[in-house]
C-alpha cells in the first residue's frame, strides 16, 4: 500500500480498484479527466503528473482558439503538471467498480495562474487570512430537452423538442411522470458525493435543483460534478441536460444562483448574522455586499462569461438586472435572507446556468473580501422592483463586449486574477464574439434571405 494515498483512495486500492479518473476544471467550468492506475496516484498526491494544457485550447464546441497561447505553436504545447487534491476525493457514479473514484486537482507549475481551482484557493486563503471561512451552495436552474447532439444541427431554438411533462411550475404530477429521470439523478449524485437538497420542475420545462451546502472548495466542486453527473443521467434517459443561460425566447431563462455566508474561524459561529442589529444582519454582511457592489461589475465576465448569458435579461425572465441589494427580494443581485443565524446568507442571482462555478465563487469572494478590508458600505436596500429604485450601485455590463471592456479596464482583477490570466480568459470571449460576426445566424436567413 502507498502511505501517500488518501484514506479513502487506499480502501478502494484494497477493495481491488486498479484505476481512477484524475480531473481539472477547465475556464469553461468541465471537468476533464484522464484515467491513471491506481498503484501510480501516489506521485499525483505530491509532485503531480503530467496533464494537458489543451484543456485551455478549445471553446465551448471543442473547436480551437487559434489566437490563444495554448493553440500557439511556439510555446511547444508545453504539458502542465496537475496535482491531486486529497480533500476532493469523490465517487464516480458511472464506473464499473463499486469503489469508482473521481479525484479532482490544481495545476501547480507556471499553468496555476491559469486553473480556476488554483485561482479559488488562493481567494479562499486570502479569506482566511481575514479569519472567515467561506460556506454555501450552488443552486441550479436548467432544462431537459428530447434532443441529441445530432438532433440540434439540424433545429433552429424554437423547434426543439421540450418535456411536455414539465410544463407546471412546482406541479406533483408533473414531477411524478418524470420519477425515474429524476431518481437516478439523484441516485448518481449521492454516489458521487454530491448531495442534493431539493430538486423539482419551475417554468417551461425548466428545473431547479438546488446543492446541501458545504465549505470552502466543495462549493464549487460539487457544482461542477453535478453539472457532468446531470449531463450522463440525462443521455442514459434518452434526454439532454442543458446549462444554456436561454435557450430560446420561448424558454424561461436558466440561472445559477450561489447561496453564501462567512463563518468566524475562532470561535465558529455565523458571521452575517447579529441578534443586536434590527434586522439581523451583521456589519461583515454589509461590508460584503457593498464589495460585490462596487466590484462585481469589473468582474462580470467572470459571471456572465458567454454571448448567450446575457440573454437571460430578455423578458420574460426573473434575471436580476441592477446592481441591488434587498431582504427577501428576488428582483435584486443580492437577495439577503435573514430569518435566523443558519439560515442568513447571501443569494448571488446574477449568474446564468452557463458560469464556471469556481471563478464564480472567487470572484465573489474577492469582491466580498475587499469591501470588508476596506469597510464599505452599501446602498440603501430595495423594497419592490429593484428595476425601478434609485438604490443601486454601478450598472452592470449589459452585452459581453461591455464586460470584456470592464474586465480589460479593470486594475481589481488585474490584481485579482493576474495579468496573464486576465488577458488569456479574455481572448477566449474576443474568440465568441469573432465566430459569431463570421457566422450567418437562422435569424439572419430568415430576415434577409428574401426580404433585400
Amino acid at each position: 500500500m502507498n502511505p501517500a494515498l488518501p484514506p479513502r483512495v487506499l480502501a478502494a486500492l484494497a477493495a481491488g480498484l486498479d484505476h481512477a479518473s484524475l480531473a481539472c476544471v477547465d475556464w469553461n467550468g468541465r471537468l476533464r479527466a484522464k484515467q491513471l492506475r491506481l498503484e501510480e496516484f501516489g506521485p499525483a498526491f505530491t509532485r503531480g503528473v503530467a496533464f494537458t494544457s489543451a484543456i485551455f485550447a478549445t471553446d465551448t464546441a471543442e473547436r480551437p482558439i487559434t489566437s490563444g497561447r495554448f493553440q500557439n505553436p511556439a510555446n511547444g504545447y508545453p504539458d502542465a503538471w496537475l496535482r491531486a487534491d486529497p480533500q476532493a476525493v469523490y465517487g464516480d457514479a458511472f464506473g464499473a467498480h463499486p469503489h469508482s473514484l473521481v479525484v479532482l486537482g490544481q495545476l501547480v507549475d507556471g499553468h496555476q495562474a491559469f486553473c480556476p481551482r488554483a485561482i479559488l484557493g488562493r481567494e479562499i486563503a486570502a479569506l482566511g487570512q481575514l479569519g472567515f471561512s467561506i460556506f454555501g451552495a450552488f443552486e441550479y436552474e436548467f432544462h431537459w430537452l428530447r434532443e441529441t447532439t445530432e438532433s440540434l444541427r439540424d433545429k433552429t431554438p424554437a423547434q426543439l423538442a421540450r418535456l411536455p411533462e414539465l410544463a407546471r411550475m412546482y406541479s406533483y404530477v408533473d414531477q411524478s411522470l418524470v420519477a425515474a429521470p429524476c431518481a437516478a439523478l439523484r441516485a448518481a449524485a449521492l454516489a458521487s458525493g454530491v448531495e442534493i437538497e431539493s430538486l423539482h420542475a419551475e417554468f417551461t420545462g425548466l428545473l431547479e435543483c438546488a446543492l446541501v451546502p458545504v465549505e470552502g472548495m466543495a462549493i464549487a466542486d460539487r457544482a461542477v460534478l453535478f453539472k457532468a453527473v446531470a449531463k450522463t443521467v440525462a443521455r442514459q434517459h434518452g434526454l439532454m441536460a442543458v446549462f444554456m443561460a436561454r435557450v430560446a425566447a420561448e424558454f424561461e431563462s436558466a440561472g445559477a444562483h450561489l447561496n453564501i455566508s462567512l463563518r468566524t474561524e475562532a470561535p465558529h459561529r455565523a458571521a452575517f448574522y447579529a441578534a443586536e442589529s434590527p434586522q439581523h444582519l451583521s456589519l461583515t454582511l454589509q461590508h460584503f455586499v457593498a464589495g460585490l457592489q462596487r466590484y462585481t461589475p469589473e468582474l462580470a465576465l467572470l459571471h456572465l462569461p458567454h454571448i448567450n448569458s446575457y440573454k437571460r435579461w430578455i423578458e420574460p425572465s426573473f434575471a436580476p438586472r441592477v446592481n441591488a441589494w434587498g431582504i427577501e427580494n428576488k428582483t435584486c443581485a443580492y437577495r439577503v435572507v435573514n430569518a435566523h443565524p443558519e439560515v442568513t446568507r447571501i443569494e448571488f442571482r446574477l449568474p446564468g446556468a452557463d458560469v464556471n462555478p469556481h471563478l464564480c465563487l472567487a470572484a465573489v469572494i474577492a469582491a466580498g473580501r475587499r469591501g470588508i478590508e476596506q469597510r464599505l458600505l452599501p446602498t440603501p436596500p430595495v423594497s419592490g422592483d429593484a428595476a425601478t429604485s434609485p438604490h443601486h450601485g454601478l450598472a452592470f455590463p449589459q452585452s459581453l463586449s461591455a464586460a470584456l471592456a470592464a474586465w480589460r479596464g479593470s486594475a481589481f482583477a488585474q490584481e485579482i486574477f493576474g495579468q496573464a490570466f486576465t488577458e488569456e480568459f479574455a481572448q477566449t470571449r474576443d474568440w465568441q464574439l469573432q465566430q459569431l460576426q463570421h457566422t450567418v445566424t437562422d435569424w439572419e436567413l430568415r430576415q434577409f434571405a428574401e426580404g433585400v
